[in-house]
């Protein structure tokens, strides 16, 4: 989800920011009905790419996965960028090299686990590698048109300089969460375009061909609530020829709504995401659900409770103990359901398999929700059910 102070990392907005962006003046409107896709030409579909399984998001949760041999070996893994301080002394933007292109012998800390996308896509002999940049105003003010404007195209070429040093391919996915209330600048959907397809350009121009770019909407119900009406996620399109794939957030139940009292009942996480996949397949892009975690349950302590005062609740509060079957039909039976009626368009799945509520990002005080501890590594029967699923949503026709 959306980026705070040093955060790149996937989350809902703290509930001062919330509080904040409920007066930013974003656009919304007043339906709460999802509009349908655009009626554009069909665009041709390129061919399909492989089943991917990705797992992130930091050093430590992948370090985790991969050392307890749980679970499938991934086909790519996830890293952060904070786009603006790429080229920054001391942490480099989490890019893991610094401005000559050497790595670097230090793992920077955010709150949210070790970061550095050169040793996440050294270290593990994983060849894939899912990214996602972060140009979000929120630190940086006036960034997105000085974006534009080309005054910080020596940070893009640095990327292009990453991608040098990367054998496999490389999913960048620039300025996710587009939609997301909480990243600042994105609501001037105009502006957004023009960054993103400068980034492309550039890259291009470099002839980085190991990018691929993709667009990811945070599908996000909450952010619908907070703008008190759904938006047209059209409006943030860079285009065809901008585009390899399409993304989005898969956190919720497919059907949950919202248990405080809202003025607004918003779209459904399953209603959000077939706006998404109808668009994606009227333009013939394969999908990515580029971060999926299940929200507000402990895989390892088995009980799920209440993620934030602006959708059920006090953080972390009622928690209510849940067997492995109950766990796996609340979340994971809905996610691959999904996987499967869709599995024409849906190619990649990226899972969180974070402790989020050891990280002090995600930890008490719970500024940005209880997000709980998704790691399969600390549940046995639910990663085995994973793994069968996996193998064959990849393997079957």
């Amino acid at each position: 989800m959306g980026s705070r102070v040093k955060n790149q990392h996937t989350a809902w907005p703290s509930l001062l920011s919330t509080i904040f962006i409920l007066f930013s003046g974003a656009c919304s409107s007043e339906s709460s009905s999802v509009p349908p896709a655009a009626n554009a030409p069909e665009a041709v579909s390129n061919e399909s790419p492989a089943k991917l399984l990705i797992i992130g998001q930091d050093l430590g949760a992948i370090r985790g996965y991969m050392a307890s041999d749980c679970c499938l070996t991934p086909d790519g893994l996830t890293a952060y960028l904070d786009f603006y301080d790429l080229l920054t002394e001391g942490d480099f933007g989490g890019l893991g090299i610094d401005s000559h292109g050497d790595p670097l012998d230090f793992e920077f800390e955010w709150g949210a686990g070790p970061v550095g996308a050169y040793q996440t896509a050294t270290e593990f002999g994983v060849d894939g590698l899912a990214i996602g940049l972060s140009i979000t105003e929120n630190e940086h003010p006036g960034g997105l048109s000085r974006l534009i404007q080309g005054e910080l195209d020596a940070e893009i070429l640095q990327l292009a300089r990453f991608g040098q040093l990367i054998k496999g391919p490389i999913y960048l996915r620039i300025g996710y969460e587009f939609d997301g209330a909480w990243n600042q600048g994105y609501a001037d959907s105009d502006q957004y375009v023009a960054a993103y397809r400068r980034i492309v350009d550039v890259l291009r121009d470099q002839d980085a061909t190991n990018f691929e770019f993709i667009w990811q909407s945070g599908t996000s119900t909450v952010d619908d609530i907070i703008d008190g009406g759904h938006e047209d996620i059209r409006q943030w399109y860079p285009g065809d020829d901008y585009v390899d794939w399409m993304g989005f957030s898969w956190f919720m139940n497919s059907h949950e709504t919202v248990r405080v009292s809202p003025s607004y009942q918003p779209p459904t996480p399953l209603e959000l995401t077939k706006e998404l996949l109808a668009f994606a397949r009227q333009r013939g892009k394969p999908v990515m659900i580029a971060e999926a975690s299940p929200q507000a349950m402990d895989l390892n302590e088995n009980f799920m409770a209440n993620h934030a005062p602006i959708w059920d609740g006090e953080a972390a509060s009622d928690p209510v103990e849940m067997s492995d079957d109950q766990i796996w039909d609340h979340w994971f039976e809905p996610l691959f359901e999904l996987l499967e009626e869709n599995r024409d368009i849906i190619h990649a799945l990226a899972y969180i398999n974070a402790d989020w509520d050891s990280q002090t990002m995600w930890g008490p005080p719970y500024e940005s929700g209880f997000w709980g501890d998704s790691r399969l590594e600390t549940n046995k029967a639910i990663a085995t059910r994973f793994n069968t699923e996996i193998e064959n949503w990849k393997t079957s026709k």
